[in-house]
């Protein structure tokens, strides 16, 4: 019970700061890199025993430090608040339903001037997503990382999509063939055999727009 009244002090705390800087739950979260559910659960007080992982990254987006967020103390640790950028978060599938979660810790921050200018959508379109496998060698291998517009769904013109293939999320070439209402979907990687599928069958999360590779 005890431990009950401080997590409601850090949600106080929490609430706080979000009005301070005009955030909404959904936009915090974003840009910490946690669940909406998170910063729900801790300022609803039902949280009993939040991640200090995930507190300190809400800290981080906040400007201030995690020991004032769970202890309202000041301890000079605070920083300011990058405006500029966004967190993206990942995408994956869970029980064959297509969501978006952090996943392994890690988080993915893009300066909103260059979602904007550079590739001219929304940021709140925008998935990241891991390559498993070799399908796409030479253009993607395992373990890139890719950013996905999920409001461009329609392959023309033909590009790089990911695609739910019935088990999982797999990045293909996606070509819609005029007048047959089929897609042809095919792999980079010559080892892999190109086929079609009618274009109500296909189930296509987004286009590739960027991806990163570690050396």
């Amino acid at each position: 019970m005890e431990y009950k009244t401080h997590t409601n002090l850090i949600g106080k705390r929490l609430k706080v700061q979000m009005q301070k800087h005009d955030l909404t739950s959904t936009e915090l979260a974003r840009r910490s890199g946690v669940l909406t559910s998170f910063l729900y659960d801790i300022i609803s007080g039902k949280s009993s025993n939040p991640s200090t992982v995930k507190l300190g990254r809400v800290a981080d987006a906040l400007g201030v430090s995690l020991n004032y967020l769970v202890n309202g103390v000041d301890d000079g640790g605070a920083k300011p608040v990058n405006t500029d950028c966004i967190t993206i978060p990942r995408i994956m599938v869970e029980g064959g339903k297509i969501i978006s979660r952090e996943e392994g810790g890690e988080i993915c921050s893009f300066r909103k001037d260059w979602i904007r200018e550079h590739l001219g959508t929304n940021s709140a379109d925008l998935r990241m997503m891991s390559i498993s496998g070799d399908s796409m060698i030479p253009t993607l291998i395992h373990n890139d990382m890719v950013l996905i517009d999920t409001s461009k769904k329609y392959p023309s013109p033909p590009s790089v999509f990911v695609l739910f293939d019935g088990f999982g999320l797999v990045a293909k070439r996606c070509e819609y063939i005029e007048n047959t209402g089929k897609i042809r979907i095919s792999s980079d990687n010559q080892n892999y055999t190109a086929y079609e599928r009618g274009a109500e069958e296909v189930v296509i999360v987004g286009r590739v727009m960027w991806f990163s590779r570690e050396i």
